[in-house]
């Protein structure tokens, strides 16, 4: 098992990572940024001292291979972007436990090679996507879509990773030989209340939401507040109004706490107090255990939009940025799992997520499995987000029982 100076290993780790931030509030490090360099040439540190070869990917992943016998592998591993002043541990720590998973085999030979990656730009903050690593290691990413993706200041995703240092063209080749994969682990924070309400080290997941998410943008007109008569009006954020109340009401009208649906952004121009708005930007994300339900308050809220940008005089496009089925997790690894759980004496619960992962794509092609720790208070996305090192060490231990009991 792992030794006793894992848990203090696994703190200092996540508490230089923190610092590689744009903001000094919580921990901004968004894809292909010098903060983003700066954690990946750390943990390239950082994976080398537990005895990995380490390499890049053309997507921005970095990869530590410790090879062991035959031609097959087992991968573990996690996101280093963050959101915008989000925490210290939420993606980051999961690729700080597959090092020191990586770190206690390191002086023996395992009948598969282990390989411990560290995604890029799972959360999709700054593009508007997600899932940009694990997708083109699946191969379902072409470079010319990258096109499609820009941040706030129009740089494409394209464009961002030439400019630091990255070769797009190349994306194809970063895909994954998946036939020699026998499986996947993610270790996360839970980001809900549920195991720290019942005071539980460990969650063991079952299965992911899917998601869809969408760009939205309502144009009207400007006008003066004082002198424009309302109904001479094309009020861009009074037809946004009825889409954002529609979003809450389409998913609560479900009464079943795995349908969500956000509206996280809104953003109107001019944005003067005394100037009727021309436009909205808008974004829309709705989750779901069932595509289904996912898919019919999509729909609802669409049907609501295009209703009221008629009303109000105004023209709507959108773009769709990201769509994921929701996924089960392998159960012949959760069987696995369980085993060692049960073997190393760690009280835990079976439970869905309600946030997506990089294990959510990946689930899909390959077998794949996730173990939760406790976030305290059930916070995350933001700077008071915590975990206990204690809990990460403990999924160490048990996905190191789980790897030991597999190799005999």
């Amino acid at each position: 098992m792992s030794d006793m100076n894992t848990a203090e290993r696994i703190r200092q780790e996540l508490s230089a990572l923190a610092k590689f931030s744009a903001t000094e509030k919580g921990v901004t490090r968004l894809p292909f940024t010098k903060e983003a360099a700066a954690a990946l040439n750390y943990l390239d540190k950082l994976m080398q001292e537990a005895g990995l070869t380490t390499y890049p990917d053309a997507s921005g992943a970095l990869h530590g291979l410790l090879q062991g016998k035959g031609s097959q592998r087992f991968v573990i591993g996690s996101h280093y972007d963050s959101v915008v002043e989000g925490g210290a541990y939420d993606g980051i720590a999961g690729v700080v436990c597959g090092i020191e998973i990586a770190r206690h085999f390191a002086p023996q030979e395992l009948p598969f090679s282990l390989e411990i990656v560290a995604f890029n730009d799972e959360e999709g903050v700054r593009f508007g996507g997600g899932f940009l690593s694990s997708k083109a290691l699946l191969g379902e990413l072409q470079p010319e879509e990258l096109q499609n993706y820009r941040d706030t200041k129009g740089i494409s995703c394209y464009e961002a990773m030439q400019e630091a240092g990255y070769a797009p063209e190349r994306l194809s080749e970063a895909a994954w030989d998946k036939d020699k994969i026998v499986g996947f682990l993610e270790i996360h924070i839970e980001q809900g209340a549920r195991l720290y309400k019942e005071h539980l080290p460990l969650g063991l997941v079952t299965g992911i939401v899917g998601m869809r998410r969408f760009d939205i943008q309502l144009t009207g007109r400007a006008d003066h507040a004082g002198t424009t008569p309302m109904t001479l009006r094309a009020d861009a954020l009074a037809g946004a109004a009825p889409f954002i109340l529609m979003a809450q009401r389409a998913a609560r009208e479900r009464k079943s706490p795995d349908v969500v649906a956000t509206v996280g952004v809104c953003e109107v121009k001019p944005g003067t107090v005394n100037t009727v708005p021309a436009s909205v930007h808008l974004t829309l994300d709705v989750r779901s255990l069932r595509a289904e339900t996912r898919d019919a308050v999509v729909v609802e809220c669409f049907n609501v939009l295009e209703e009221s940008a008629a009303d109000n005089g105004l023209r709507v496009s959108w773009q769709e940025k990201l769509s994921v089925a929701p996924v089960n997790m392998d159960e012949g690894l959760r069987e696995r799992l369980r085993q060692a759980i049960h073997e190393e004496n760690v009280s835990y619960m079976e439970l869905a997520s309600g946030a997506g992962h990089d294990a959510l794509p990946i689930a899909r092609k390959l077998p794949a499995a996730m173990l939760f720790v406790p976030s305290k208070d059930g916070r995350s996305h933001c700077p008071e987000e915590s975990s206990r090192p204690e809990d990460f060490s403990r999924a160490v231990d048990v996905v190191i029982r789980m790897l030991e009991d597999w190799s005999n």
